[in-house]
């Protein structure tokens, strides 16, 4: 399939199976920077202006609560949880508030430097965090990082044992992406590296023996992304709204959500 970048340089890229099955984004630029380097990039937006803008922060603060929620559900008594990707280090200062410590890593200077401007104290490279966790989060970076093994490797490395390994990534088998084409919001080429559906985290899992303990949706990402993707074919944004939520009826179903948080346990 041939995906081009609807978000910023309208290039186009393609996709191919590595070997574990991952579709991987073909060629990978050698420098990705510029590719993030566009004003409507949410995750780092300083200020939140349109409909979706709103949206987006009003299900993030959300989503706070719900990944705590997650993690608490599994782990009654967590004390430390690590946030990679931490972006601006908005989950790192909701996790303080709550008593547990907070840390986080985030390689973008963009974000880094948000961070530090908001008084948030984060890592810029996993080498340079000390100590170990009871939790570790992903949410939507996995897709982003170049070598998705090797990071996961490494921040397995990172947990306590019978610590958590929670990952966030949309699933390209949804209805969304099944029925948006290459016009898929989630596609999000080049930015998007890797692009995975919900079985390949039972192979990540063994790879890494670790134990996959749950397969939750995010389904609010249904309505994110469809709005994106109507937007792309030249529609309302608000025509996505349907579509999202035909996309969460049918994964009641089959189980294919547009975005999952798979929850992983290191092994005690």
């Amino acid at each position: 399939m041939i995906i081009k970048d609807e978000a910023f340089t309208k290039e186009s890229f393609k996709l191919e199976r590595n070997k574990l099955g991952v579709l991987a984004t073909k060629p990978k630029p050698k420098d990705l920077t510029k590719y993030y380097e566009f004003e409507d990039y949410i995750s780092h937006k300083e200020n939140s202006t349109s409909l979706v803008d709103i949206i987006y922060d009003l299900v993030k603060s959300l989503m706070f609560n719900t990944k705590l929620k997650i993690l608490k559900s599994n782990q009654l008594d967590i004390k430390s949880v690590l946030d990679y990707g931490c972006g601006t280090g908005e989950f790192v200062s909701y996790l303080s508030k709550k008593g547990i410590r907070g840390s986080g890593v985030e390689p973008t200077k963009k974000a880094f430097d948000q961070a530090n401007k908001a008084g948030v104290k984060l890592y810029k490279d996993l080498n340079k965090v000390e100590g170990t966790f009871d939790a570790i989060t992903l949410f939507h970076v996995l897709e982003h990082v170049e070598d998705y093994i090797k990071v996961l490797k490494d921040l397995k490395s990172k947990l306590n044992p019978g610590g958590l390994l929670v990952i966030a990534v949309p699933n390209y088998k949804s209805y969304d992406a099944c029925y948006y084409k290459e016009k898929w919001a989630a596609w999000d080429v080049p930015r998007h590296l890797w692009h995975f559906k919900r079985q390949d985290f039972f192979s990540i899992a063994e790879l890494l023996n670790l134990k996959l303990v749950h397969v939750k949706p995010m389904r609010f990402d249904a309505y994110y992304i469809s709005m994106i993707s109507e937007s792309y074919k030249g529609n309302h944004k608000l025509k996505g709204v349907y579509r999202g939520w035909k996309s969460n009826r049918k994964a009641k179903k089959t189980g294919e959500y547009s975005s999952n948080i798979f929850v992983m346990e290191a092994y005690k």
